[in-house]
């Protein structure tokens, strides 16, 4: 059985393997809240169940990370601020001395 082999659905933070089992979680898919397995394939020991969760989380967390970094390549860099085009002109109060003597 391939371990690696997950499908990842991040818009419901949800991965299936290709046997059949399914993971959901909550929250933050990097350090998730909550972990919801499925149930597990009827032939695997209690060790190989472990690997099997482990490797999905990993593939979660993994398509999480490649996700964000692809979002933050392609979103262009906004000014830090614009003002508004019907902001009013007011008068600018300055304390610095403009006058040389």
């Amino acid at each position: 059985m391939d371990l690696e082999a997950w499908t990842v659905n991040l818009s419901t933070l949800s991965a299936e393997h290709e046997s059949g089992f399914t993971i959901e979680i909550e929250g933050n898919p990097t350090d998730p809240s909550s972990v919801n397995p499925g149930r597990f394939p009827a032939e695997l020991n209690s060790i190989e169940q472990t690997r099997l969760l482990r490797y999905g989380m990993e593939a979660i967390a993994k398509a999480a990370k490649s996700a964000k970094t692809r979002t933050r390549a392609s979103a262009p860099k906004k000014p830090a601020y614009i003002p508004p085009p019907n902001k009013p002109r007011r008068p600018v109060l300055s304390l610095k001395n403009k006058k040389k003597a």
